[in-house]
């Protein structure tokens, strides 16, 4: 494998950090919030795609934050978020992630966000598992 740092090309490649077995599809996570003055789109005073996708993350790593080892995070490197219907501010909004794949320290999520009945957004999210210090 190729070493990405290239400030330092003799740096050995990093390592992928080992995966708890138990994180695997199936896994669910959820977050709530009623939408405030600070999720509001600075153009329009609806819930802003911004602040759905913070939701979405949010949920993501709920799924699987009580199953990380020691020292280890997720970042999320792919977002690809479709925002379908309006939220109003006092609006109280849900974000539920499922786990779908796992390949390696990689994870991929299906995110809906919803309004009572409706369906305000729903994502394909990407995370990776990485070594707490990589994110300092």
């Amino acid at each position: 494998m190729a070493n990405p740092d290239m400030a330092n090309p003799d740096a050995p490649a990093p390592s992928r950090p080992s995966l708890n077995p138990a994180i695997r599809p199936g896994l669910a996570g959820e977050m709530e919030l009623t939408v405030a003055a600070e999720h509001l789109a600075p153009h329009t005073p609806k819930f802003s795609t911004p602040a759905m996708v913070m939701l979405m993350e949010q949920a993501s790593y709920a799924a699987i934050a009580p199953l990380l080892y020691p020292g280890q995070t997720v970042v999320g490197y792919e977002v690809n978020v479709k925002h379908l219907a309006p939220a109003d501010a006092g609006s109280r909004v849900s974000g539920r992630s499922v786990l779908t794949d796992v390949s390696g320290n990689k994870l991929r999520f299906e995110v809906a966000v919803r309004h009572g009945g409706t369906i305000l957004g729903t994502a394909e999210h990407k995370m990776a598992v990485v070594p707490q210090s990589a994110t300092d």
